[in-house]
């Protein structure tokens, strides 16, 4: 009698057929996804908000938005030069991981500077476990390289499961007050990173081996790349989070909340069709047309019609889900639910936009388009902002978001009927991967 497989070696057989190994992929990383930003959603923001109150909640928003950008930026950037140093041939651990352990040094004075700066908070216990949260943050951003590397998605999904009970764990830590109110929440996530990367150091090889910090012959030219994918992470990471910053800096904690509140629906949206950017890419690859007028004015349309749907969806869906979670916020956050989830829904739809269109194009472009956004962003929404508090960052967003866009569909558009496309193999490499809702 044949022995029993285990649900894992099922899952990843090379028995499955190869659409439908795909199709199971990208399940799996969707559930994975799903699990731990429900729970956030449902279960832990709401417990915080309910703990804290809404001002003292939007600096929390605050002080995890600073957590986000430094972990998208070095995490996120160093998960996909390790990724890039895989199929280039240049495989290696030593140098990401020094390169992951020499950043922690500005993670823990951030993380501090942003305790001090946004919630006065001045106590040794507390600013130790918020720079233990913040380095944490970064290497779970950067420990799911692990499965992506093998091709392991039943182990991503695990991955992003044990982030979701750690969180809820840590939901009932601060419903009940366990530690009170100045640490609970700091605990809370702690917990569901903590299990994370502890996953990640058990079962995989990235952390461990004799070779751990022992950089490879192809060092520099790895660093190189971490390099060049940090700073256009941190340009990304810094525009999904500046809202959050700039309302903090110019207005106050409840602003956050309310703004927080009236995007979060467009937010969700936009997570969920992430792991679709993958399934973009991996079709691209294997194109082999021309990059025609026609083929990138079909995209272009389409992106238009999603745009208009998703955002229609997305204002009915606000008035049901904010009700519902967010009763005490609901009045003053819906006038904004049109506009700000537009403004959402085109910031994503127009990176959809730029993965098409980096198959054809330099990945220069990426790096020249996102800088210029973020020039446009810092000096239209810091005015917009200061004068106009919720009502000036909302057509902000939505203002230059849609430059963003227009610039994506001027570049492709610029770029079709070329008889030799540029291809090349980073550019495929650089889209933002949002997995967490912040």
């Amino acid at each position: 009698m044949e022995p029993e497989k285990s649900v894992e070696n099922e899952l990843n057989s090379g028995k499955m057929p190869k659409k439908m190994r795909g199709l199971k992929d990208l399940v799996l990383s969707m559930l994975g996804l799903v699990a731990m930003n429900g729970v956030i959603q449902l279960l832990l923001y709401p417990s915080i908000s309910k703990a804290l109150g809404e001002d003292a909640f939007g600096d929390v928003l605050s002080m995890l938005a600073v957590v986000s950008v430094l972990a998208t930026a070095i995490g996120t950037g160093v998960n996909y030069a390790r990724m890039v140093a895989e199929t280039k041939g240049r495989s290696a651990n030593g140098e990401f991981n020094l390169f992951l352990l020499i950043s922690m040094i500005y993670v823990a004075g951030i993380s501090v500077g942003a305790s001090v700066l946004i919630l006065k908070e001045k106590g040794v216990l507390f600013n130790v476990l918020f720079i233990v949260l913040s380095v944490l943050s970064v290497l779970r951003y950067y420990g799911d390289v692990e499965f992506r590397l093998k091709v392991n998605f039943f182990r991503f999904f695990v991955y992003y499961v044990l982030i979701a009970i750690g969180y809820v764990g840590g939901s009932f830590l601060v419903r009940f007050n366990v530690f009170g109110g100045s640490y609970s929440w700091v605990i809370a996530i702690i917990l569901g990173e903590a299990l994370a990367v502890g996953f990640v150091c058990v079962t995989g090889d990235i952390f461990r081996g004799r070779n751990v910090l022992k950089p490879s012959p192809f060092a520099k030219e790895n660093v190189n790349t971490a390099m060049f994918l940090l700073a256009t992470n941190l340009i990304n990471a810094l525009a999904l989070q500046g809202d959050k910053i700039l309302l903090q800096i110019f207005r106050q904690g409840s602003d956050v909340t309310v703004f927080y509140v009236a995007t979060l629906v467009g937010k969700i949206v936009a997570l969920l069709t992430t792991p679709l950017n993958g399934v973009i890419i991996g079709y691209l690859a294997r194109y082999k047309g021309k990059f025609t007028k026609k083929f990138f004015a079909t995209a272009t349309l389409i992106a238009v019609v999603v745009m208009a749907v998703f955002t229609a969806g997305s204002v009915l869906a606000s008035h049901i889900f904010v009700r519902l979670i967010y009763p005490n916020i609901y009045a003053n956050a819906s006038p904004y639910f049109i506009f700000a989830n537009a403004g959402q829904i085109v910031y994503f739809t127009a990176g959809t936009m730029m993965v098409i269109v980096l198959r054809f194009v330099h990945e220069k472009y990426q790096l020249i388009i996102n800088t210029g956004y973020a020039v446009l962003f810092v000096a239209a929404l810091v005015p917009l902002t200061k004068y106009g508090g919720i009502w000036g960052i909302t057509w902000g967003l939505l203002g230059v978001n849609a430059v963003r866009f227009i610039a994506v569909v001027i570049l492709g558009f610029a770029h079709t009927d070329r008889d030799k496309p540029s291809i090349d193999e980073t550019a495929n490499e650089t889209p933002i991967d949002s997995t967490e809702i912040q």
